[in-house]
């Protein structure tokens, strides 16, 4: 044995000792603290490490869960609360806004027909989608103090008039509606008519103005309101603009399209001018 520890083969391996010894030295001072078999240990037990973490996590998180419960729950129910109460001040705020432009209306239409009496802002509640004059449904009624052939108006003109009526709701012809027969002049050269629709106008969402004298000075552009000649409808509703004049097919008089100021088919709300200046007392107008 004395003779192996002199021999040239122990000196050998004493070398490749050393050698390893060195190698594995500078391999922990510039690439880690880990030696190489610590390494490989740790590579094979890095998938059982990751596993045991992801376990560990999920265990936690469920105890997380089951001992904060209570403290969760509650925090749900502030926030659905605080949800709840800012919808409820959205709500209310639009609301308001919708109100205020309702009042902001009748203020409008009060300020240029001081005679007019007004009902409640009406909502409409239902439209009658079978009715080419895109007739609607208000919700006032009889107990509003509206009257059967009441006019209906928004704050830009004529929409309408009462032609059902029950407590709490009316229903409203609109303007397009061969049943509004309405005394009109223009603004501009004081031509007159008379609305006096078709079905055919009323599909092209368009009023007829007819009557009117051959030699009238009537152009496309100008603007058509109410006369008050029959008592049915006040005086000085806007009903709508010209856009197309026709002579009648005798020759004597013409025509013209209105389109009317009023988009019956879109309004929500309304008001019914329950009495005016008047009301139910037919009159000629002077030549």
């Amino acid at each position: 044995m004395k003779e192996f520890f002199h021999s040239v083969k122990f000196k050998i391996l004493i070398c490749i000792a050393a050698l390893l010894l060195g190698l594995m030295a500078y391999a922990a001072v510039t690439l880690g603290t880990e030696t190489p078999p610590e390494q490989i240990v740790g590579t094979l037990l890095y998938p059982f490490t990751s596993a045991a973490n992801a376990v560990a996590d999920g265990v936690s998180g469920f105890i997380d869960k089951l001992v904060n419960a209570d403290a969760y729950k509650s925090e749900n129910e502030s926030l659905k609360s605080q949800l709840t109460e800012m919808y409820k001040k959205t709500k209310d705020y639009n609301s308001l806004l919708e109100e205020n432009a309702q009042l902001r209306e009748m203020l409008e239409l009060k300020e240029k027909n001081p005679d007019f009496i007004f009902s409640e802002s009406c909502d409409i509640i239902a439209r009658n989608t079978n009715d080419i004059c895109k007739g609607f449904t208000i919700g006032c009624g009889k107990a509003s103090g509206i009257s059967l052939n009441d006019p209906v108006v928004t704050s830009v003109g004529l929409a309408g008039r009462v032609t059902s009526i029950a407590d709490n709701y009316a229903r409203v012809t609109t303007i397009l509606s061969p049943q509004v027969n309405i005394g009109v002049y223009s603004t501009r050269a004081k031509a007159t008519g008379i609305i006096e629709n078709t079905i055919e106008s009323a599909q092209d969402g368009l009023c007829i103005m007819s009557g009117i004298l051959k030699d009238a000075d009537l152009a496309v552009g100008d603007v058509i309101f109410t006369s008050g000649q029959s008592g049915l409808f006040p005086d000085d509703l806007m009903v709508g603009t010209v856009v197309e004049i026709y002579d009648d097919a005798n020759g004597l008089s013409k025509h013209a399209l209105i389109k009317p100021a009023v988009d019956v088919s879109s309004v929500t709300t309304a008001f019914v001018v329950t009495d005016f200046d008047g009301k139910g007392v037919p009159f000629e107008i002077e030549e």
